[in-house]
């Protein structure tokens, strides 16, 4: 600490006018940025050798809580090891950084950004230069590196990053090894860990990473990710409840690409962002991926539309390779007013009655889109299923796309990426840039997890990197589906859009039933965002279930003007509200044994009168309620909620031409569904609309 506080005199000392005139100037203590909010602090940390940094709460009462403990900063090259030995020879004033953008799709479609930024410059040696460049916004703070220069060409070799958080608890999805169909985020979260946990394997933790602290909620991801570098990770063990960064496993690729990433200066990293606040309202809410991310890089996006698709593969893995299997999914998308219907793996060889050039024809004239599967492979994997070859080479993708558009196919989805090395990087967004040349949407699965690049390729409209219904053979993950299903919209889904494909009303195929109630299934339409919401329940059991069930998948959109969290806690109880035009969409599900009740204050309405329309849960796991209501913001809406249950609502606003007018968010503390007394059978659920004083 005493030679902390003798370099930093020593700084004072050597620039004192800038520093102490900023200082004066913000309210910034020297070499910290805090946000305009005054809610949080960035303080970098360097003692002459190494550099790190903390991160701070500030209350209104002046205190300043830790939520980043000290943490190491530093990056690697091939020519120069920037993670110690280097000196401090700058700190920019601190300046704002303001912007607005406009989302083809996502939890919220017009963003206003606001910022304080400050550079930080180190030298090593005679001639390398590294900057740290920190964000502080409302609700977080974000840094990432630069190197200076012009044309001067090195590797990336590693990063000394890490995030050390204070004693709580955490949610954290582990890294999974190279497989066939790995690695692609699709390994078991562990629902409320203890912080400093390790990983069960060497490869690590997987992003986002969700802590809850004694005076905070923090979700650790990465942002800005580019062609220029590779995702990261972060490493097996975290004594103390320090997680480092850790770069792409070198087996990824199988070989055909190195770990490192070849850059030409000048160069910077994607951002480290750390998304914190008091409520976990801030998390979930948070558009903190996007607002980091490069601006939108395509000019027309008109064309580009979200939507509802009908899916056969789920419940019939031949279907694809069907015509009669497979034409009575785009009838379902038909009548249900569904925007698309998707051929899955095996359409190439699709028999039996027609081709995919006849179904494109039979979907067309019933106003369905069809999006088409490909393999992504290529040398990188080692997944047989088909079409494959065809993404890899740049001549032979972009004549391909140019086939399927042309024969009115609306989008692509790109199975079995399975790496965050560079070259797979730079291979998605070779696909996103080629697809939008030819109008084509994507989709990716096998996937890393979001980075932003919804913003900057407006066309890509939704990746998995979840671990979604198509796992249902596995009993496990049968077992705890309600409890994933409530620690998603928490972690994986805040980043960005989450095919999981839900909607399971009763059992198909080989797979192992559901135990969470059907409308519990319906709510994940609601508290899950994505801009293709993939539906794998069959025409069959569609057409089973109620006329209003049917009427809310008519409605139900799947682009969102704005985002509330209304209640909730990872791993127990997930209450979404989300806005389109002038209506609402409450969704609700819970991973509760017990008949358990949940309060919606309905403070997040608008001005005026609503009718409500509420599908609940039924007499059992596989029947329905409904109840229609006219409530206005000033009441409380309370629905039992079956064991691993839910419940969706929808708030039609009455002469609802004009748009809600955005109340205060309704952000009580997180809790959970409270048991009721009883047997842990579901009651028939009603409402208790409560007006408040």
């Amino acid at each position: 600490m005493h030679r902390f506080l003798t370099l930093l005199f020593a700084i004072l000392l050597l620039s004192p006018a800038p520093l102490a005139a900023q200082a004066r100037e913000t309210g910034d203590p020297p070499l910290s940025v805090t946000n305009r909010e005054r809610t949080l602090r960035f303080t970098l940390l360097f003692d002459g050798e190494t550099v790190a940094y903390r991160v701070d709460r500030l209350t209104p009462e002046g205190a300043a809580n830790v939520v980043i403990e000290r943490s190491p900063l530093g990056i690697r090259r091939a020519s120069i090891d920037f993670t110690r030995n280097f000196e401090l020879i700058g700190a920019s004033a601190v300046t704002e950084v303001s912007g607005f953008y406009r989302m083809v799709t996502g939890k919220q479609l017009e963003v206003r950004t606001r910022a304080r930024q400050r550079v930080f410059t180190f030298r090593k040696g005679t001639g390398g230069l590294m900057t740290i460049t920190v964000r502080a916004m409302r609700d977080g703070v974000a840094f990432r590196y630069g190197f200076p220069g012009a044309g001067v060409q090195d590797s990336v070799t590693g990063e000394a990053t890490g995030f050390r958080l204070p004693p709580g608890r955490a949610w954290l999805q582990p890294y999974q090894r190279v497989a066939t169909w790995a690695p692609a985020y699709e390994s078991d979260y562990r629902n409320g860990i203890p912080i400093g946990t390790n990983a069960p394997e060497n490869v690590g933790w997987a992003l986002p990473m969700l802590f809850r602290t004694s005076d905070a909620w923090v979700l650790v991801t990465e942002a800005g990710l580019d062609r220029t570098s590779f995702g990261v990770h972060v490493e097996q063990r975290a004594e103390g409840g320090l997680y480092r960064v850790r770069l792409p496993e070198d087996e990824e690729t199988y070989g055909v690409a190195p770990q490192a990433a070849a850059i030409t200066l000048p160069w910077a990293s994607p951002w480290r962002v750390l998304v914190i606040g008091s409520t976990l309202s801030t998390i979930v809410e948070s558009t903190l991926v996007t607002d980091l991310a490069q601006p939108q890089a395509f000019g027309d996006v008109s064309w580009i539309k979200p939507g509802r698709v009908s899916w056969s593969w789920w419940s019939d893995m031949t279907s694809p390779r069907d015509y009669q299997k497979i034409f009575p999914f785009v009838d379902l998308a038909s009548r249900l007013r569904w925007e698309y219907s998707l051929l899955d793996a095996g359409w190439q060889q699709m028999r039996n009655g027609g081709d995919a050039a006849d179904l494109a024809e039979y979907a067309r004239a019933r106003g369905v889109g069809l999006i088409a599967w490909y393999n992504s492979g290529g040398a990188h994997n080692r997944a047989n299923d088909g079409p494959r070859d065809l993404m890899v080479d740049p001549e032979t993708r972009r004549a391909e796309m140019k086939r399927i558009a042309a024969l009115g196919f609306k989008g692509i989805k790109v199975d079995f990426m399975q790496s965050d090395k560079q070259y797979v990087i730079a291979l998605y967004q070779d696909i996103l840039r080629d697809a939008y040349a030819n109008r084509l949407f994507v989709d990716f699965h096998g996937s890393t997890i979001p980075r932003g690049w919804q913003r900057t390729y407006p066309n890509l409209l939704t990746m998995e990197a979840v671990r979604g219904s198509e796992q249902y053979g596995d009993s496990i993950f049968q077992r705890n589906a309600a409890t994933f299903n409530t620690i998603y919209p928490f972690t994986r889904n805040v980043i960005g859009s989450m095919d999981y494909t839900p909607m399971i009303f009763g059992d198909a195929r080989d797979r192992l039933p559901h135990l969470t109630t059907n409308p519990h299934e319906l709510a994940l339409a609601v508290v899950f965002e994505s801009g293709l919401q993939h539906f794998v329940s069959t025409p069959a059991m569609i057409d089973a279930q109620p006329e209003y069930v049917r009427d809310f998948l008519t409605a139900v959109p799947t682009v969102w003007d704005e985002t509330r969290l209304v209640d909730g806690y990872p791993g127990r109880l997930a209450v979404l509200a989300r806005r389109r035009g002038a209506d609402w969409y409450v969704g609700a599900i819970t991973s509760d044994t017990m008949v358990s009740a949940v309060e919606v204050p309905l403070r997040f309405l608008g001005a005026g009168t609503y009718d409500v329309g509420l599908i609940s849960d039924g007499e059992d796991v596989d029947r329905f309620a409904y109840s229609t209501e006219t409530l206005i913001r000033r009441d409380t809406m309370t629905v039992e909620l079956a064991p691993r249950g839910g419940f969706v609502a929808r708030f039609t606003r009455r002469g609802g031409a004009e748009p809600a007018e955005p109340g205060p968010s309704a952000r009580p503390a997180p809790g959970t569904a409270r048991p009721s007394p009883g047997r842990p059978a579901a009651p028939r659920p009603t409402t208790r609309p409560r007006r408040a004083p």
